[in-house]
């Protein structure tokens, strides 16, 4: 890939060459992520809400998308600690942490994931205008601005990583005015400490430098009976810097490197039993036959496993970006360097759920690296033509020479534990996948109440895989013959297989936007979202996969309100989204593998609104309806298939049409509904009071497949403290899942087992947290 290589290299070339360029003539319109206040001042009943969903500063009320946004101090003090923590304050918003429901989900439509080599995101996450296509840099909300959640395809200004939607994450800038800053510290159950504290430190008159650092622990919360060890304990910490440079009124470099790590104590997959598979086998009864004497009940509450193998997980995440913002007359132009890597650490983890050694596993951690160089320019705003436009190239790289996979099975276990290495030895699986685009983005204002809104993105991706294995030394093959309990049946180390694919496409949008007046506002889009095919490699076995890019056509239609002095905000839209081809994720009994479904469908409703009744009590709520279902899903036929499904043979492979069915991990029904009480108490007191409550319905986890619902559940969060009416200090308490509402972050089948065994993937929020909290500004 020399000649990718070379684009590369000459975008970042062209960035540096335009930017270095003098500037002549005026101020440069506000760039993205440099948000200035709206030029009609806020009405006496509340403020408005700005945001760069446009790649521009515009008030929340202004931009014809569906997107929703809170501010990072209000999320913290709901509690909360986690990026992820948002899926309770938004509704049509989930968060997966299983490979088939990973990553943010909106409108039901989420991350396919998978033990994959090289698995692309529906919903994309963007931090600080740089695109993150695996992990979180987000491990703490210290220093968190704001959080947009743009809903439907945006892929004409965020690219591929977005064609269900981006999750867009603003970090606080540095400023040159004062030395200030924040410390905060919590403690809770489960022994659980989120400590952080953020600097701002001018270090003239146009520069600033912006610290962050973040410790957070917690004790584990899934038991296993057969070590006598708790699973599910977490230790991270890390630390962000930022450097603002502005040397004029025209151009600008902002520079932020970050670095986070994660120790969690059990494997990665917190599994317990849910349902047992049927014990009329004797293996089975051997295997599972002990369960009452360990103290397990298997059922949707169990929190006891029963591994007899350890298990451990670690990565380190870490990247630099560089903006320069230069500006161009009225126009401004904008370069974005981005770099990011993924170090996992070793791991070892069994799946079997037994206390009988028969599924162990040992992986070195797959390693990942992010190249991205972004170069656009954006018109002032108020014109006749608002636009964006630019191009964009990345390469990322998945796995290297020594990532190594390596898995044992023993399927006579306990009577005949010969061994069977699944993995061929070692397996080594990587991937490179190039991507370059090129877009525009923006909208002609007919009039001063009409406008049309269009953009399109063209983009060409290369993807190139591989895999092989070699001889495992700590499990070597034995001789050909009759296996032998305690020894590895004869093996063959894998040969190099390679894969590629590559394919240019586009995604787009179309609509109008038509305001009557300030407060009131119509819009309508028919868009198109498109995520690129890819060619895997499976990191256990080495399975090919070929899979097709997928598209999705939406149409949506919306309305933005403000009534009442303003005091009341009043939004909603309704969505059509046809999917072909799309990219799912499916677990054949050993590993998870990402495959194409011909044809979903997701059509519903998003209502939200916020009353600010008095000075002191505000109130807030959301609501979405979104019906997924699939229109044509051939996939393989599950262990026992829910009724109204029949599995047929094509040829030697079982299979089943699972039409009909809603996506994995996708309720029909969610909603938020949330208070907020600032009460002064006198001149140097103040009282706050947050109540929240959010409810999703009942998922199902794997298509026509049995056993694997999740039934509907609401948790409630509070939050009190006392402090300073300016906030310079405040102590409170804060309760996350209040009445301990127990979910699972997946129900999916038993690997190794006999028909309709299932286990529950345990998640934290499943368990109810109390606490108390501090912070301090400066």
């Amino acid at each position: 890939m020399r000649k990718f290589n070379q684009t590369i290299a000459m975008l970042a070339g062209a960035s540096a060459v335009a930017l270095a360029a003098p500037a002549f003539a005026q101020d440069a319109a506000a760039a993205a992520g440099a948000p200035q206040e709206a030029a009609d001042a806020p009405a006496s009943g509340g403020a408005d809400i700005v945001v760069t969903a446009t790649r521009r500063a515009e008030r929340l009320q202004d931009v014809p998308i569906a997107v929703s946004a809170i501010g990072g101090d209000q999320l913290a003090e709901g509690g909360f600690q986690r990026l992820t923590d948002i899926q309770y304050q938004f509704s049509g918003v989930q968060f997966g942490t299983s490979p088939n429901d990973s990553g943010f989900r909106l409108r039901g439509v989420g991350t396919a994931g998978g033990f994959s080599s090289s698995s692309e995101q529906n919903v994309g996450t963007v931090v600080d205008n740089v695109v993150i296509p695996f992990g979180n840099p987000i491990n703490s909300l210290g220093d968190l601005e704001r959080v947009e959640v743009l809903k439907g395809p945006q892929g004409t200004q965020f690219g591929k990583n977005a064609s269900s939607g981006v999750v867009n994450i603003t970090t606080k800038k540095p400023t040159f005015d004062k030395i200030g800053g924040k410390l905060f510290a919590s403690y809770g159950e489960l022994n659980e400490v989120n400590v952080n504290g953020n600097l701002n430190l001018p270090l003239s008159a146009n520069t600033a430098l912006g610290v962050f650092g973040f410790y957070r622990r917690n004790d584990g919360f899934l038991h296993n009976v057969t070590l006598d060890k708790d699973w599910g304990g977490e230790k991270s910490y890390g630390a962000r810097a930022k450097l603002l440079f502005e040397p004029s009124d025209t151009l600008s470099f902002y520079l932020i490197g970050d670095y986070s790590k994660i120790d969690r104590t059990g494997p990665g997959q917190l599994w317990t039993l849910a349902r047992l598979p049927s014990l009329a086998n004797p293996l089975m009864a051997a295997r599972f036959g002990n369960l009452g004497a360990l103290g397990i009940v298997p059922g949707f509450d169990n929190t006891k496993s029963a591994e007899e193998y350890d298990g451990y997980t670690s990565e380190q995440n870490y990247g630099a970006s560089l903006e320069i913002n230069l500006g161009l007359g009225d126009y401004n132009l904008t370069s974005i360097t981005a770099w990011r890597r993924l170090d996992e650490g070793d791991q070892v983890f069994a799946i079997d759920g037994s206390s009988v050694p028969v599924f162990t596993a040992q992986q070195s951690g797959v390693d990942q690296s992010f190249l991205s160089q972004e170069l656009r320019i954006t018109s002032p705003s108020g014109s006749a033509l608002e636009f964006t436009s630019g191009v964009y190239g990345s390469r990322r790289k998945v796995g290297d020479d020594n990532d190594f996979n390596r898995a044992q099975l023993r399927p006579a276990a306990p009577f005949n534990p010969f061994i069977v290495s699944i993995s061929a030895g070692q397996s080594n699986t990587q991937t490179r996948s190039d991507s370059l685009a090129a877009f525009f983005d923006g909208k002609f204002n007919v009039s001063e109440q009409f406008a049309v809104i269009g953009g399109l993105r063209y983009q060409y991706d290369w993807v190139k895989s591989s895999t092989f294995s070699i001889i495992d030394p700590a499990y070597p093959p034995s001789p050909p013959g009759p296996p032998v309990a305690g020894q590895v049946n004869y093996y063959e180390a894998r040969p190099l297989a390679t894969g590629s694919t590559k394919k240019g496409d586009w995604s787009g949008r179309f609509g109008f936007q038509f305001k009557p007046d300030r407060d009131l506002m119509f819009y309508g889009t028919v868009a198109r979202g498109y995520l690129g095919p890819t060619v895997t490699f499976s990191g256990l076995t080495g399975q090919k996969v070929d899979v097709g890019p997928q598209t999705v056509r939406d149409v949506t239609f919306g309305v933005k309100s403000q009534l009442f002095d303003r005091t009341v905000t009043l939004n909603a839209n309704v969505f059509f989204d046809k999917y072909k081809n799309l990219q799912t994720s499916v677990f054949n009994g050993l590993e998870f593998l990402t495959e194409n479904a011909g044809g979903f469908d997701a059509k519903g409703f998003e209502v939200e609104g916020s009353w600010r009744v008095t000075p002191e009590l505000a109130l807030n709520g959301s609501f979405t309806y979104s019906d997924t279902k699939f229109t044509d899903y051939i996939t393989a036929c599950p262990d026992v298939v829910k009724s109204g499904y029949t599995c047929y043979l094509d040829g030697t492979t079982s299979l089943v049409q699972a039409a009909g069915e809603p996506l994995s991990g996708a309720p029909k029904y969610s909603a938020t509904a949330g208070a907020d009480v600032r009460l002064p108490i006198n001149d140097s007191l103040t009282f706050d009071w947050s109540a929240n409550f959010y409810y999703r319905s009942r998922v199902q986890y794997a298509a026509a497949q049995a056993y694997t619902d999740q039934p509907g559940y609401g948790t409630i969060g509070l939050s009190a403290g006392i402090g300073h009416p300016d906030g310079n200090w405040r102590i409170g308490v804060f309760a996350r899942n209040l009445l301990d509402q127990r979910f699972q972050s997946a129900v999916i089948g038993l690997p190794f087992s006999d028909p309709g065994g299932r286990v529950n993937w345990m998640t934290r929020e499943g368990r109810r947290t109390l606490g108390v909290s501090a912070e301090m500004r400066f």
